[in-house]
Order: structure tokens, then sequence, then C-alpha cells
């Protein structure tokens, strides 16, 4: 007996194969399926059919051999014919030469028109050939075999698994569930890997690198999008920062009371110049309802500078020294609709400075304080700064000087340092026209700020 294996990736080319290579007596001895991939499960399945045939198939197949039949055309004849007829052929052995089983299969298969059957008479094919006719009904057998086998391999690959498709007890239906395969779980690292590194290259901390890519876990279980597609990362990155921030600019059309606003901060990082943004943008937009006062008497020419631009823009200009000054001009610019007051740089680490601007920015006032850092300063100069001016009561931070940084990451580090007193972002500035470089804070322009869609900033925010 030659026993061969085959390999193929569905059974009906696998059946193909079998009978090319060993012929129609072949018989199939079993069927597996195997994976060739990593591990031995990821590659693509491939059917193994192990198949037998008792004489080895030769490698030319001989000529058929003339029947010498008393029919005018004998090839043409059928087997199913031959089998009732009288004249068909006496049976040989299959040692002997001439008719054997081999040929009338093959003459079988012949797509000749047959001429018409004579009337069969009982039980002359069984007397005449039983050896051919039994080996006859073992091919029948066997290609009935084949059959079967074969539309249940298409059954199985047409129907998943029940551990992948669960019925859902409330429908019945089923639903389709996503297995986790190392693969997946390697393209998982790799996007997280990516979000890293795409935080990281705009300026953010390590520490919120972790802490975003962390919260974006779940969204990156086999997603929808390939793993190779930064730009789908950066879509996604996008908008998991933007529900990240806080922003809380100043609502300007509530005029029921008055608006009152001071800047404080550290020295150096524009106060003077944004306080004099805010005044020409409610100017512009609203009404010239405005007053302007200033207690930086530390500074050289500080007063002069405010009182510049109060010329320019027709605003009154107050200059005080004391908290009971101040409580007095508010007084008297009681019917302005805001009122902004400019303070003097102060030392995050200078104590005692910072206490007695808090004796002038009392509770009982109302006054919003808005605490100004640069975006050029140093990360840890940054926290420092927003510690020690949050003894003021601060209600929302202005990031200035965006257009002198090649990244602004650490305005994500300054939302992210602490989740339960965020401090909200009101105003951007971003060069030193007045007032066309300031940005009102929107979540979509913080986001852009931080995770531009293409690189450089400016003056196309507004």
């Amino acid at each position: 007996m030659q026993v061969k294996i085959f390999e193929s990736t569905d059974m009906a080319s696998g059946l193909k194969l079998v009978k090319e290579a060993l012929g129609p007596d072949a018989l199939i001895l079993s069927t597996r399926t195997i994976h060739n991939g990593k591990l031995g499960i990821l590659g693509k399945p491939t059917l193994e059919i192990t198949a037998a045939v008792d004489t080895p198939w030769p490698a030319a197949r001989p000529r058929y051999q003339t029947l010498a039949l008393t029919a005018p055309h004998p090839r043409k004849r059928h087997f199913s014919q031959w089998a009732d007829s009288e004249d068909r052929p006496k049976a040989q052995s299959r040692g002997e030469k001439g008719l054997t089983y081999d040929s009338l299969f093959r003459l079988q298969q012949e797509p000749e028109e047959a001429p018409p059957k004579q009337p069969p008479k009982a039980g002359s094919a069984r007397e005449g050939h039983p050896e051919m006719l039994g080996e006859l009904d073992e091919l029948k057998e066997m290609v009935k075999k084949l059959g079967q086998e074969m539309s249940r391999l298409s059954t199985a690959q047409q129907h998943e698994s029940p551990a992948d498709q669960p019925l859902s007890a409330a429908s019945g239906e089923q639903k389709q569930v996503k297995v986790q395969t190392p693969e997946s779980q390697q393209d998982q690292k790799d996007n997280k890997g990516q979000l890293l590194a795409m935080l990281m290259e705009q300026g953010v901390s390590e520490t919120t690198a972790e802490e975003i890519s962390a919260s974006m876990e779940h969204r990156l279980l086999p997603s929808d999008e390939p793993g190779d597609n930064p730009m789908a990362l950066k879509v996604l990155l996008q908008d998991t920062i933007r529900d990240l921030l806080q922003v809380a600019p100043p609502d300007f059309s509530e005029t029921k009371t008055q608006h009152r606003i001071a800047l404080v901060g550290p020295t150096g990082v524009g106060k003077t110049t944004t306080l004099a943004k805010i005044a020409a943008f409610y100017l512009t937009n609203f009404s010239s309802s405005i007053a302007l006062i200033t207690i930086d008497t530390y500074r050289i020419a500080a007063v002069e500078q405010l009182k510049v631009y109060g010329t320019i823009m027709n605003l009154p200009v107050e200059v005080v020294i004391s908290p009971e000054q101040l409580e007095q001009a508010l007084l008297r610019h009681g019917d302005k609709e805001l009122i902004l007051i400019d303070t003097a740089g102060r030392s995050p680490r200078d104590t005692l400075c910072i206490e007695e601007l808090a004796g002038f920015l009392r509770a009982d006032l109302a006054i919003d304080k808005h605490l100004v850092l640069s975006a050029t300063t140093r990360r840890s100069e940054l926290f420092e700064a927003i510690q020690r001016f949050g003894l003021l009561g601060i209600d929302s931070t202005i990031i200035t000087k965006t257009d002198e940084c090649a990244t602004l990451g650490v305005m994500l580090d300054i939302q992210m340092a602490d989740r339960d007193q965020t401090i909200p972002f009101s105003y951007i500035t971003n060069g030193q026209r007045v007032p066309e470089d300031l940005l009102i804070a929107t979540r979509k322009i913080v986001t852009e700020l931080i995770m531009p869609p293409l690189q450089g900033t400016t003056h196309e925010h507004q």
C-alpha cells in the first residue's frame, strides 16, 4: 500500500491533489487542520489529508485500449449500459490486458452521447462481473464518505465556535466577542508607546504622559484603527486631552454685577500688557465702561506704562498704595462695568510679599484673581508659583508668551498636577500686540496648542 500526505487550503483542492497523485482508487485515511504560524496558533489554517492506494500509481498513464465489442461504437458505450446489456464484453481479471476497472471508470467519464438503451435483463450484471461490481460499491461508499466530510468542513468554516459567539440571555441572538491574541496585545503596547512618544515630543512630562496613556488603555484594546496609523492615534489623543482640560474665561455678557479682575503672578510674566489686552478686548466688543487700577509701585515706570495704555484707550487710571485706598477706588468706580487691577510682580518664595498682596485682595471685595504664568518658565518654577500664589485663592490661570515656545505640553502638566483642585485657563497670549495677541481659552484652542494638528502656532488661532 502506498501512503502519502497532502496539504491544501480546503477539502476540494485537497481531493484534487489526491486524485492527481494516487488516482481514483485512493482511500482517505484521515484529515486534520494544522496551524503553521507563530506559536502554532497565529498562522493561516492548513488542511492535511492522509491518503493511500493499494498499488503505486504509474507516472505515465497508458493510452486507452480499444475494446473489441460488437457494437458500432464500443468506446462510446457507457458502463451503465454495458452492465445490463447482452452485448457487453466478457470480464477480464485485473492482471490481464484488455478491459480493466480503471479503463471502465475512465470510459464512463467521457462526455459522449450514448446510443439508446437496450432492455436490461435482471441479474445479468452481478452474474457476469461480481468482482468489478464489488469494487464499484466500495468506490461509491468512499465518495459518499468524502461528500459527508466536505460538508462537515464547509459548515465548520461558516460558523464560529460557541466560545467566540456566546448567546445573549436577553435576546437569544449571537454576539461576536473579540478575543485578545498575543498579536493584539503587542499592537496595544505599540500604540501606548506611540502615545507616550507623541506626548513627550510636545513637552509633556513623562509622569503626565504615563497617566494619560493609562487612562486611554481601554480605548486601545483591539481597535478598528490599524496600530501603524499615527494620525488616528493623534486624533484619539487630542480628544482625550480636550476632555481633560478645564477652561473658564470671564463671562462679560453678564452685566448685572460689576466684574473685578486682578492679575497676579511672578515678575516679568507680562501682567501689565495682558491687562491692557483685556481692556482693549472689552472696549472693542462690549463698552468703554472700564476703570484701570494699579498697586504696582515697586517696578520703575510701571505706573507710567499703565497710564499710557489708559490714555490711548481713554480710560481712567487709579494708583493705590494701601488696601484702604483700593477699597475707596472701587467705590469711586462703582458705576463701571469692568475694573481691572494690576499688581506688582512677587517672587513665589517671598511669603511676606504674597501675604501683603492678600491684604489688598480680600475675599469680601469679590475680586477674581487670575494667576499669570509665562510658558517659557521652567516646569519646577511654574509649579512652585502655583503652590505659593494659591494662598490668594486663585480663580483661573492666564498663560503668556506661548509664541516663544516650541512646545506647550507644560500646559497639560499644569492641568494634571492636581485633579482635585484644577485651576482652569481663562486667557492665552501669543505675542506683544494689543489686543490682537489675546486668545480666549477654549478647550479646542488649548488642545491644539498642546497637541497641534500641524506644526506651528501663533496668530492663526483667532
